[in-house]
């Protein structure tokens, strides 16, 4: 069937604005400005669930990074030696949940001999290792990024930076370490 014509002219739209007392601005959506709280709304709650993750990153980095690094090396050796799915996931488990327990040993830890070396080693590990990512070349990913030797100023920028990350490691910290449960791990009484 084809298309006909209509007869006449076309019926003009209706764009005369009214304005009232509950649109003084004549605007044909009535009030635009509820659509604009909403967006407001949704685009605040996306960004602060953005600073949030990335706030949680930052302050449980340290312990996030070593075992899944531990999980992954041993899953890519295995994985060389074996070609075995299973056995590579079992690796890979195993070595996570290793050092993911070496590491709540050590943090969990009320003597200044154990904590403060430990907090201190995880916290040179993150802030050297997001400068040392940051800082180099683009590269494969999966693998470490080339090394190259710091200067005096970078040296100082981590340097400054791991205190300043050790500070807030242990302030929250010190939450984890007080519960009776925190009794039964110690390792120095």
């Amino acid at each position: 069937m084809l298309w006909v014509e209509p007869e006449g002219p076309p019926t003009p739209l209706n764009t005369t604005l009214e304005t009232s007392s509950d649109n003084p601005s004549g605007d044909p959506h009535g009030q635009a400005h509820h659509a604009g709280e909403a967006a407001g709304k949704v685009i605040g709650g996306g960004i602060g669930l953005v600073v949030g993750v990335g706030i949680f990153l930052l302050m449980f980095g340290p312990v996030l990074w070593a075992p899944l690094w531990a999980a992954f090396t041993a899953a890519i050796r295995v994985k060389l030696l074996a070609h075995n799915g299973w056995l590579t996931a079992g690796a890979a488990i195993a070595a996570f949940l290793a050092v993911a327990f070496v590491q709540f040993l050590l943090l969990v830890q009320k003597s200044p001999l154990l904590r403060y070396p430990a907090v201190l080693l995880f916290s040179l590990a993150w802030v050297g290792g997001l400068w040392w990512e940051l800082t180099s070349p683009p590269h494969n990913w999966l693998l470490p990024p080339p090394w190259r030797t710091p200067g005096t100023w970078a040296i100082v920028a981590v340097g400054v930076g791991t205190v300043i990350y050790s500070g807030l490691y242990l302030l929250i910290l010190t939450r984890f370490g007080k519960g009776r449960w925190a009794k039964k791990w110690q390792l120095i009484k």
